[in-house]
């Protein structure tokens, strides 16, 4: 059958449908004969133009069941699109919610030019989406073989239709329809695919799944980078001086195993930067023994260095990264404070390349490259060098690249450098990626030694005097062999004395593993004052602006004051002249504010700062003054959660193997003394600990 589309015709496939038990244990019935109904989306309809999409039962089965679903697709040559959405609709909704992956067997039986595109797992009337990919690539090209191919659930993009500009959230707890998404071949069609076995499966390991989407990602990669000329990125002799950390991890790869993690932050600039992927594939060709590469973005819509602060806090700082890349506008003592933010809470590299020439500088062209608007030049020069960041050349390398291949400052979206008057283009965005990664060298000397930031501290018996760091297993109960220190007896600990604001534990979980508690200073460790401010999320229902979204709207970051105590704050706006209430689900009401004026709760837990709140994708105060016009309206929200940052109880027990557990971030930078104790309930297999200590404090 079909769904509004055309010529159709089909059956209903059915056994017994399954589902998620409370605790989310695998299902292994088979959905795809489970008594749900198939039927076809291609979004539009021409009665005549041929278009008829035949579901029926065969017997040739994978997997569990007694038959496979067949779908005969027969479209006409001229047709007004190319996509198509196999649906199937379930008997009772499925609770996904805890599912990694989804599973399910493809044979293509006769035709050819078959693309597979991502799955669509939908809410009750197609409320919201998430919006899955598949893990590895998938060949419906042609006649072949039964395929296993898996549906990656762990990093979805939702669709919320009530807000469909905003990044959605849904924890697929009630899907009733899953869509198969496929591209058709150019020409007329007439293609026979076979499906089965659908149902949940689990992933592998993370390292194992990141490895295998980066050789797909540089597949794709060089295959698109061979359309431009080929460039000399050889390193410059000063060249990745301040990335000492970041070179030492993608050189030797990090141990226990995890990725190095690069967060980018800025405005569209960044945003059209891409997602990363130019500078994951050039590293892992300059350093064959990297880590997984993840990138992450926060962008905005014209958002300068001011408002960019508040993600560094709130969005950066907590998932503590390996590398920050800044590209952007504002005044450099907004940026300063940005270095200020990462330099004080991190130990991650930070790199800041100067903005592209846009179509307006061509004023400037022939006479001063530092020349714009964006941004002084100069200045920002002078604060990278302050605080030891990579600063990169950007607009002297993209005029030379202009003058090289007898290329103007022009908007030319298909040929040249700019997309539009501002942004690059993906050409544009290449030439400045590679830039950036041209910087990533190897040198006999960089500007700090990375052991002042971050080193191991191996678990020993010996006491060191003085105030040296140190990890020591305390008593004759630990036995230290082969760099692990072991013992089962209850209160055994192992005292670290060390300098910094972050401490990881690196152990070996076993079968008979037990569990250890963590103190610091003196007290146990959800005692300690270590907290942090996650992101700010705006509410779905707050009011649509005429101009840009909601995300240009709001405070983009808060301060912690005295005293926080872990909860859900809310900021709700209680008239349309920028008055709100502030309130926590643990504390209560906690004061009333207003968007123009500094605000600090009764409590005294939080900050809200004026300056961080922002009025709209015009609000850019560093080009213009603000119009002071109020964009808030009544029943506007806003939340974020603080959390402790902090592991009070250490998990030994599992699969054998390596692990890292974070025991304390955001602390003091200072000195401190920690000590994990045995409850004597299993063993504790600790072999060091790795010590954060960023570079100001």
């Amino acid at each position: 059958m079909m769904n509004g589309t055309g010529i159709a015709s089909g059956i209903v496939c059915g056994v017994c449908a399954g589902a998620l038990g409370a605790m989310g244990a695998e299902i292994v019935s088979d959905w795809s004969e489970a008594g749900g109904v198939w039927c076809t989306q291609s979004y539009w309809r021409d009665e005549n133009i041929l278009q008829r999409y035949t579901f029926t039962s065969n017997r040739e089965d994978k997997t569990t069941g007694e038959s496979s679903v067949q779908v005969h697709m027969q479209v006409a040559e001229e047709r007004p699109r190319d996509g198509i959405e196999l649906r199937l609709t379930l008997p009772e909704p499925l609770d996904l919610s805890r599912a990694e992956a989804v599973e399910l067997q493809l044979k293509v039986v006769a035709g050819t030019g078959l693309k597979a595109r991502n799955a669509y797992f939908c809410s009750p009337d197609f409320k919201k989406l998430a919006i899955a990919d598949w893990l590895e690539d998938v060949d419906v090209s042609g006649p072949g073989a039964w395929q296993r191919v898996v549906i990656d659930l762990t990093n979805v993009r939702v669709l919320d239709k009530a807000a469909p500009n905003q990044a959605g959230v849904y924890d697929r707890h009630d899907v009733t329809t899953i869509c198969l998404n496929f591209v058709l071949p150019a020409g007329a069609v007439d293609i026979t695919l076979r499906i089965d076995g659908m149902r949940t499966t689990t992933l592998p390991p993370l390292p194992a799944r990141l490895r295998v989407a980066a050789l797909k990602q540089d597949r794709g990669f060089w295959r698109w980078r061979s359309r431009y000329p080929a460039r000399d990125l050889s390193p410059r002799p000063d060249d990745g001086r301040n990335l000492a950390l970041s070179i030492r991890k993608l050189s030797r790869g990090l141990a226990p195993e995890r990725p190095f993690l690069i967060w980018g932050i800025g405005p569209s600039y960044l945003n059209f930067l891409g997602d990363g992927t130019v500078l994951a594939c050039y590293l892992r060709r300059r350093f064959p023994n990297a880590p997984p590469i993840v990138y992450k973005k926060q962008v905005g819509s014209s958002v300068p260095w001011r408002y960019v602060l508040g993600w560094a806090r709130q969005v950066v700082v907590p998932e503590q990264p390996d590398l920050v890349l800044l590209y952007g506008i504002g005044l450099e003592s907004d940026l300063e404070k940005i270095f200020r933010t990462l330099r004080r809470h991190t130990t991650a590299d930070i790199i800041v390349a100067s903005v592209h020439w846009k179509s307006d500088d061509v004023r400037y062209w022939g006479k001063d490259e530092d020349a714009t608007d964006f941004a002084d030049i100069p200045e920002m020069r002078r604060i990278c060098r302050a605080y030891g960041v990579e600063f990169v050349e950007n607009r002297k390398e993209w005029a030379q690249y202009l003058r090289d291949h007898d290329m103007k400052v022009e908007v030319d979206p298909e040929h040249g450098l700019l997309m539009d008057g501002v942004h690059q283009s993906k050409y544009g965005a290449l030439v400045i990626n590679e830039n950036i990664v041209r910087h990533f060298a190897v040198r006999d000397a960089y500007a700090y030694d990375p052991d002042s930031r971050e080193r191991r501290l191996p678990v020993t018996r010996r006491e060191v005097s003085g105030d040296k760091e140190s990890a020591t297993a305390v008593g004759s109960s630990w036995t230290v062999g082969e760099g692990v220190a072991t013992s089962g007896v209850a209160g055994s600990r192992i005292r670290v004395r060390f300098t910094g604001n972050r401490i990881d534990l690196i152990g070996v979980r076993s079968p008979d593993g037990g569990t250890a508690r963590v103190l610091l200073d003196g007290v146990p460790a959800d005692k300690a004052p270590a907290f942090f401010a996650g992101p700010i999320v705006r509410g779905p229902d707050n009011a649509r602006p005429a101009q840009g979204s909601t995300a240009d709207i709001g405070p983009h970051g808060i301060t912690l004051g005295r005293n926080p105590v872990p909860q859900v704050w809310t900021i709700r706006m209680t008239d349309d002249a920028g008055g709100y209430e502030f309130f926590g689900n643990v504390t209560g009401a906690d004061g009333t504010g207003h968007v123009l004026k500094p605000f600090t709760s009764d409590s005294g837990q939080v900050r809200v700062p004026p300056e961080l709140w922002r009025h709209g994708p015009g609000c850019v105060p560093f080009l213009h003054p603000w119009n002071g016009k109020i964009l808030n309206r009544k029943g506007d929200t806003y939340t974020f959660r603080v959390t402790r940052a902090c592991t009070p109880l250490v998990e030994f027990r599992g699969k054998t193997g390596e692990f890292r557990v974070n025991l304390f971030q955001q602390l003091p930078n200072r000195v401190h003394v920690l000590e994990v104790v045995a409850v004597g309930d299993g063993k504790v297999h600790v072999e060091r600990f790795d010590v954060f200590e960023p570079p100001l404090r």
